[in-house]
């Protein structure tokens, strides 16, 4: 029999919003009428209104290859749609992935009489002929840190004896801080870590022959004719010169607050440095653009640092990094 391989696409809906269809599977228009392109819900007994996760599945091309191109082409289209429609979705491109290994897989085969594959997150292609009744295998591990009582109890007994207020660059800080504990993927958990950071970043102005060279390139912009139309805008950032880069604060309030330390293997300086350039090149483009795998690197100690600077009063008590 000659092989036909299919392309399955999984994404996750936005829990705020989905595409109103009562029926489980829609077919969609296509652009050769000789393969079928449906959405249908991933979960057998839901309508794709109401299932969590659903399925862009197109069949029959003779070669992986092909299928592979024809996918990522009704892909880019499905998510030019959903955008276009204010449909939020996750397509799996930076999201955590999950695989039964092919241990695994070969004994749910023996129990089920059915050839099993994992339940890829994003795009796949797989050959519908050699696996007409494959089931898809998906596995979830959720892990809980815990923190000891007797722990939890000495730092609360510290921080009672050391009152202190909190002022509102730490209270914004926090909110940002704790926010990142409810997302599910290191991008964005990575965005707000840095953006309580810096909101802890104080810019000071820079020496007093820095600012008055700056002032006379200000006054030189000013008098300076025909660049009406960008004037404003070159004085604006000129001017930000009087004040030490984002970058060079944070490394000095890193390296003050949290001497001696170290994050990942590196000085707290290095390591604000480090995140701070990933940060530049996932928010501005810069490329080459980060990975999952890189930014997943350096949240969780990420997390440790905003942790610490949120609480170095209270660094002789707690966790040991």
């Amino acid at each position: 029999m000659t092989p036909l391989y299919d392309f399955r696409f999984r994404f996750n809906r936005s829990p705020r919003d989905t595409l109103d269809v009562d029926e489980h599977e829609i077919t969609l228009p296509t652009v050769e009428t000789s393969h079928e392109v449906v959405l249908k819900a991933r979960e057998t007994d839901q309508s794709i209104k109401g299932a969590t996760s659903i399925v862009l599945r197109g069949t029959g091309w003779e070669h992986p290859e092909k299928a592979k191109e024809i996918g990522a082409f009704y892909a880019n289209v499905l998510s030019r749609t959903y955008a276009r429609l204010r449909l939020g979705a996750d397509f799996g491109s930076r999201a955590e992935k999950s695989w039964v290994t092919e241990a695994g897989l070969a004994l749910i085969s023996k129990n089920t009489f059915r050839p099993a594959l994992n339940d890829v997150h994003g795009m796949m292609v797989y050959d519908r002929t050699a696996m007409p009744q494959v089931v898809f295998i998906s596995a979830q591990c959720n892990m809980i840190r815990g923190v000891a009582i007797a722990q939890f109890l000495s730092v609360f007994e510290t921080a009672l004896s050391r009152p202190r207020e909190i002022d509102d660059r730490e209270r914004v800080a926090l909110e940002l801080f704790n926010a990142s504990f409810f997302q599910t993927t290191a991008d964005s958990r990575f965005l707000l870590l840095m953006s309580g950071l810096e909101a802890l970043i104080i810019q000071r102005p820079r020496s007093d022959a820095v600012c008055t060279f700056v002032r006379s390139l200000i006054a030189m912009i000013e008098a300076a004719h025909g660049i009406d139309a960008e004037r404003d805008a070159l004085k604006q950032g000129v001017g930000q010169f009087q004040r030490e880069s984002i970058g060079q604060a944070g490394r000095r309030l890193v390296s003050g607050s949290l001497d001696g330390r170290t994050y990942r293997g590196m000085t707290p300086s290095d390591f604000f440095g480090c995140c701070y350039r990933l940060r530049s090149r996932l928010v501005h483009g810069d490329l080459p653009f980060p990975t999952r795998n890189e930014l997943s690197g350096v949240v969780a100690q990420l997390e440790v640092m905003l942790s610490d600077l949120l609480s170095t009063d209270l660094l002789d008590v707690g966790p040991r990094q």
